[in-house]
């Protein structure tokens, strides 16, 4: 139904509310839900449900309890080995790999800067890609293919073979950010 400018005022009120009305029966149906091929089995199995579910104080406890348990000492890892990773090239500096490596210049500068610019140029994919994969596939494709890069840092012998293994450092880390904002956005609601 479309609205005509050119209409009484009356009968846009009665068109607006017929509209209305219309979405109203759109968005309760369940045959005009987002076709189930492009679904999480999640929300199949919300769908799938006819009664409603009620959670309890007690249901809620050990659900906490196993995210507690769970996934908690799994993310403290990986925040641990990146704040570790962080330090590591301070001690490499120490140790020397600026002289190792002929680093001249700003360039050692930028072997800490370039991990935020991959950071940032990486979240928008991120973003998409944990909302149309599987997390639990990607998060461990991404920790995996973290510690190949962090494996190949010590095969890279020149400044630009540094850059590129931080950049995919950098682009992996991206990831773990969006885990830990999604899990910070999910403790605020509660």
């Amino acid at each position: 139904m479309e609205l005509n400018p050119h209409s009484d005022p009356s009968s846009s009120k009665t068109d607006v509310e017929a509209i209305e009305t219309a979405n109203a029966e759109q968005v309760a149906g369940p045959e005009h839900a987002v076709p189930t091929g492009r679904r999480d089995k999640a929300a199949e199995l919300l769908d799938s449900v006819t009664t409603r579910i009620v959670l309890t104080a007690a249901d809620n406890r050990r659900l906490l309890r196993k995210i507690d348990l769970v996934i908690l000492p799994i993310l403290l890892t990986v925040y641990f080995l990146q704040a570790l990773d962080k330090a590591t090239l301070a001690y490499a500096s120490v140790f020397g790999l600026i002289t190792d490596t002929n680093l001249q210049g700003e360039e050692y500068s930028w072997l800490g800067s370039i991990v935020y610019v991959a950071q940032l140029v990486f979240q928008p994919l991120v973003a998409f890609l944990l909302v149309k994969l599987p997390i639990g596939k990607f998060t461990g494709v991404v920790v995996l293919g973290w510690g190949i890069v962090l494996c190949c840092m010590a095969i890279a012998h020149n400044f630009s073979g540094l850059l590129a293994t931080r950049f995919f450092l950098g682009a992996m880390e991206a990831s773990v950010g969006e885990h830990r904002s999604a899990q910070e956005m999910n403790f605020a609601r509660c």
